[in-house]
This record gives C-alpha cells, structure tokens and sequence, in this order.
C-alpha cells in the first residue's frame, strides 16, 4: 500500500467510524460529563501515554544490547514514533518495520539486526498479550455472558493466538519447514498469474527473515536471564501503561470501572488489534472498542471513551511519529520503503 493511500485510508476510516461512534452512543448526559471531566484525568492519561513512549524505547533499546548493538535513547523515542506512524498506514500494521529498519541502518546498525530487532519486539509484544486470552475466560467469563461483541473477540483472538503459537514453536524448532512452505505458496500463488510477484526474491526474503527471527529468538533465552526478563518487564510496563488509559479516563468524567476487568479485557482486545487488516486497526479499534467497552461502562460513555482512549495511545503517537517521518526521513523515501517492501 503507497503511504498516499494508507494514509487516505487511515483517516478517512477513523473519522468515519468515529463518527458514527459519537452519534450512535452519545446522549445529553455524555455531554454533561464531558463538561464535567476532572483536568487530572487528562493529565494523568497524558502522562501514562508518556511513559508508554518511554518504556518502549528503553525496551528497544535492550533488545539492541542483546544484540550487541547500542542505541541512543533519543534514537530509540524517536523509533517508537516511526513505528506507530508507519503501523497507521499500513494492513496487519506491518509498515512500522521497515522503517525502524531504515533507520538503525543509517545509525550503524546492519539491516539483519535491524530486522532481528524490529521483529522481536513484535513478537514479545504479541506472545505477552496472547497470555491474556486465557486469562479473561479464566477471570473474568461472566463479561462473555453479558456482550456477544466480546465472544466474537474472544473467539477471533483464540484462532490466532494458537495458530501464532504454533507459528512461534514451529518457526524456532523447525525453521526449515517454515522455509519450505513459504517456497510451496509463493510458486503457488505465481502460477495463478494474479499477483506480480518476484518469486525468488520473496523467497529469498522470508528465508533471510525466518533465519534472523529464529537465531534471535534463541538469542534472547541465551543473551541472559536478567536481560530476558528486563525485557518482559519493560514489555509488561509498556502495555500497562496503555491499559490505564482507559480507567484513568473513565474516572475523569466520574464514572468508576472494575480494573481487574479493564486489565483482562484490553489486553485481549489489544491482542486482537494486532491481526486486524485495515491500516493502523483504523475503523476496528474505534467500533469495536465502543462495543466491547460497553462491559465496563454505560454505552453512552463508552463511545467518547473509545475515542479518547484511542487518541492517547494511538492518535498522539502517530501525529508525533507523521512530523519526525516528514523531518527526518521525507515522503520520497518513506514511500520507497513500503513500496521496496510489498515487493
């Protein structure tokens, strides 16, 4: 997807949705509220979508040691914002990776390391949030009861959390299986003369990439216990961060929420957001937040919920990552890299 079109599509998507979110869910008394809301609760969710920024960037900043690679902390922020950027612009949030990796290479970082970094900390990402799937039907089964929204999701988030668990087992153990698959499809999918595919250098691609995540991941079990475990905590303190956002927000405007099930039910949903195909989750994630919210708070203040839990973790950080993609980088390029990349 060219970065007009994503982005096209991103906005186009978020203020539609958005939209009809707003309309759909909001009443007199959502207004009254929102005259109402507490400024600390702004601030705070300020601050927690702050301190998300802070522990990504030091998280990536660990994978790079366990790498033997050095990355400044400015280089590192900075990367966080490239990457919710180039995530809003593309499906599955796939364009955010060869971004970082453009980067780390002008900052000395060979591109097989950049790709290991750039993969890990989305793997690591996904494999801590998939824990959460088992544990909202184990903690919190009566919300499946209550919303048919969150058994959809519940449903959606445990097909993928075991096939991207067999993936992951499969991937490390049997990388050489992964690479002939890859090689099976790709001809498959060449012979039926839809798609314009360059078949030896995608297989060549994946080969290179399947080999780069499997050493790395082992890498990360033999780097160092305290470093492995640095690292999911940071991970951990990243996505915590987000997570409270909403309840933060909700007490804002004076409405009080259950945190055990604020915790267990994003973090499934935020597992979801990640297998999601429209650019950035745009559309999804505004809509489905609204619905699934709905178990915690009353619908008319879960749609302005929605939105503003939206515009701290995500909104913030891709209109922050736009301007230092446009500074640093520039549309050309920016649009050679996804270009390069769906090659």
């Amino acid at each position: 997807m060219s970065l007009r079109r994503g982005l096209m599509w991103f906005v186009g998507l978020t203020i539609f949705v958005g939209i009809l979110v707003i309309h759909y869910t909001s009443d007199s008394e959502t207004w009254r509220l929102l005259m109402q809301a507490r400024y600390l609760g702004v601030a705070l969710a300020l601050i927690l979508a702050a301190l998300g920024w802070v522990f990504d960037a030091l998280r990536i900043q660990v994978i790079a040691e366990i790498m033997e690679e050095r990355v400044p902390f400015k280089t590192a922020l900075s990367l966080v914002f490239l990457n919710a950027f180039g995530s809003a612009i593309t499906p599955f949030q796939s364009g955010g990776g060869p971004i970082l990796i453009y980067v780390l290479r002008n900052n000395g970082v060979p591109i097989g390391k950049g790709l290991a970094l750039a993969l890990t900390r989305t793997v690591v990402t996904v494999v801590v949030l998939g824990v959460f799937v088992p544990l909202s039907l184990l903690f919190v089964p009566d919300v499946f009861k209550e919303s048919v929204a969150m058994m959809g999701v519940f449903l959606y988030a445990t097909i993928f959390a075991l096939l991207f668990g067999i993936l992951v087992i499969v991937s490390i153990v049997k990388s050489d299986l992964i690479k002939h698959l890859v090689k099976v499809v790709t001809l498959r999918m060449d012979r039926l003369d839809v798609f314009n595919l360059r078949v030896f250098s995608i297989v060549r691609f994946f080969n290179k990439q399947i080999d780069l995540y499997a050493q790395n991941m082992k890498l990360l079990f033999t780097g160092g216990i305290f470093r492995f475990a640095l690292l999911v905590f940071l991970t951990l303190a990243y996505l915590f961060s987000a997570i409270f956002v909403l309840p933060v927000l909700a007490w804002a405007l004076g409405i009080g929420i259950s945190i055990k099930k604020a915790i267990l039910i994003q973090g499934l949903f935020f597992f979801v957001l990640y297998f999601v195909p429209t650019p950035g989750a745009s559309g999804i994630a505004e809509g489905g937040g609204a619905a699934i919210y709905r178990v915690l708070v009353p619908l008319n203040i879960a749609g302005v919920l929605s939105i503003g839990w939206r515009f701290f973790t995500h909104y913030l950080s891709i209109f922050i990552g736009t301007i230092v993609a446009f500074e640093t980088i520039g549309m050309e390029i920016i649009s050679a890299i996804l270009e390069r990349k769906k090659q």
